[in-house]
């Protein structure tokens, strides 16, 4: 794990569950029963084959001119590279984020089977009984488990569920775009990531992604409707004001900025321009930050302008 810190982007990712006994495998079923992103194995070296061509490996390269620190104790990154845009590549809902697998299977056990994994970049859960706890201990210590349940214990299946969903947060925010100027800062304060959580589960986002040439944050509902989120602290209020002005944009527009009436949405733009069309949103406080204001609207998918696969069009064409 690193310690970079990093724009918000969340997405689907894969669940690879590997277990011989049919009867659990089913119960993990009904527990976990999101079809397309969860998968289900008895064999293990089925499982291995597909986690192994879809698992991310263990180490980040950045370019060394990349980095930059821009004030005490803060580490930024710049990569802003077409390979670093997860929007880009839409197996990103097929990346493995975590494996759960059972301890104890004919031809190679959970650890084993973890072991072989180790060099790639996912969470990894062993399942075990009672009398295999000594081993998962040894093996949690020794950094090749993350996580380790007994299958009989009563709050196994809730443990495991905060836990994958820790582990899916964590694998979208390794993933992305790197770069962090001034503007995409606002988005990483965690007053910010609150706000920004609770639109996701007001308007039923299912996968988000921070667009550092517009300084917002592009959304998808769960049938792929798009929308917009808009975050600025005082220095984003004053850096837009600066440049409407000097692109001699509307006397009305300036007064609304000072003010905090308006907050301009210039995408598919960071910026005004000369003459430009802009929708105004609402500004909404961020609770607990002065001068920090959000919004969110949604816009028309040929507003877009980005040739990508959203999850909505994704699992449609695993329907076909």
């Amino acid at each position: 794990m690193n310690n970079f810190i990093r724009p918000p982007v969340f997405y689907p990712s894969t669940v690879v569950f590997v277990d011989d006994n049919d009867s659990y495998l089913d119960a993990l079923r009904r527990f976990f029963p999101g079809t397309y992103t969860n998968l289900f194995f008895t064999r293990p070296q089925a499982a291995l084959n597909y986690i192994r061509q879809h698992a991310r490996e263990n180490s980040l390269e950045f370019a060394a001119a990349s980095a930059c620190l821009s004030e005490p104790g803060v580490e930024r990154f710049v990569e802003t590279s077409a390979e670093r845009d997860i929007v880009a590549r839409p197996s990103r809902f097929e990346e493995v984020s975590a494996v759960v697998v059972d301890y104890d299977m004919p031809g190679i056990g959970g650890v084993e089977f973890l072991s072989s994994i180790s060099h790639l970049r996912c969470a990894k859960v062993l399942l075990t009984g009672v009398a295999d706890e000594t081993v998962a201990v040894k093996a949690f210590n020794a950094g090749i488990v993350d996580l380790y349940l007994r299958k009989t214990d009563a709050d196994s299946a809730n443990r495991l569920t905060h836990f994958l969903k820790d582990a899916k947060t964590r694998h979208c925010a390794e993933s992305g775009w790197l770069a962090l100027g001034e503007n995409g800062m606002t988005y990483c304060d965690p007053r910010t990531r609150k706000v920004i959580d609770e639109v996701v589960a007001a308007q039923g986002i299912v996968e988000y992604y921070w667009r550092p040439e517009q300084n917002v944050i592009l959304m998808f509902d769960a049938a792929g409707n798009p929308s917009v989120f808009v975050a600025w602290a005082e220095n984003d209020w004053i850096s837009q004001g600066e440049i409407v002005a000097d692109e001699g944009g509307p006397s009305d527009l300036l007064r609304q900025l000072a003010t905090r009436e308006v907050m301009p949405l210039f995408w598919p733009d960071l910026a005004y321009r000369s003459g430009m069309k802009f929708r105004s949103l609402t500004p909404q406080s961020i609770p607990g930050w002065d001068d920090a204001f959000f919004g969110w609207t949604r816009i028309e998918p040929a507003e877009v302008g980005l040739d990508l696969v959203t999850f909505a069009h994704w699992r449609s064409d695993r329907n076909r």
